[in-house]
């Protein structure tokens, strides 16, 4: 006996949306991620430029530094909780005493654990890089961090159709 799925309107239009909705968001979350994707290979090379990497120190550095961005999204993680707690009570002029306080605190905690997390990756660099290098390090990424608001904003100005070239310099 053949097996027939019938589904009613109802039934139909409860599976399909999602599915829809996630077809048609693929492609935005695709290119999000090739966004991603060709940041962190610009982030990379900068940086191996900049620190005049060889391919040893490469092999040593960027593992290293790979479970330092890891640590640090999970710091990023509260910090972006601590601001949907201000969009969810309405703003900060909206929030009781107590909440704001919670913030104050919960802000303070992060720079303090943020703070932290930089000096114990600081020795840990360093065993793989020489202070010279480690100290450019730091240095290259708030050079690489400019650069990037740099091409936002021309971007902005000239149109979102233009893809800027990287130069290292």
């Amino acid at each position: 006996m053949p097996l027939t799925l019938k589904m009613n309107y109802n039934a139909m239009k409860t599976f399909c949306i999602p599915l829809l909705s996630l077809l048609l968001s693929a492609p935005g979350i695709l290119h999000a991620q090739q966004k991603r994707d060709k940041i962190e290979a610009l982030h990379t090379a900068f940086i191996t430029e900049k620190l005049n990497l060889s391919p040893r120190e490469s092999e040593k550095f960027w593992p290293v530094y790979n479970q330092y961005q890891s640590d640090l999204a999970v710091i990023r993680k509260q910090r972006r909780e601590n601001k949907n707690m201000i969009k969810n009570d309405g703003g900060i002029d909206n929030m009781s005493n107590a909440d704001a306080q919670k913030l104050i605190d919960n802000e303070t905690d992060i720079e303090t654990r943020q703070l932290q997390l930089r000096k114990e990756y600081i020795v840990k660099f360093e065993q793989v890089l020489s202070p010279q290098k480690v100290a450019r390090f730091y240095i290259a990424e708030e050079q690489f961090k400019i650069y990037l608001l740099k091409q936002l904003a021309n971007r902005r100005r000239q149109g979102y159709g233009r893809q800027p070239g990287f130069v290292p310099q």
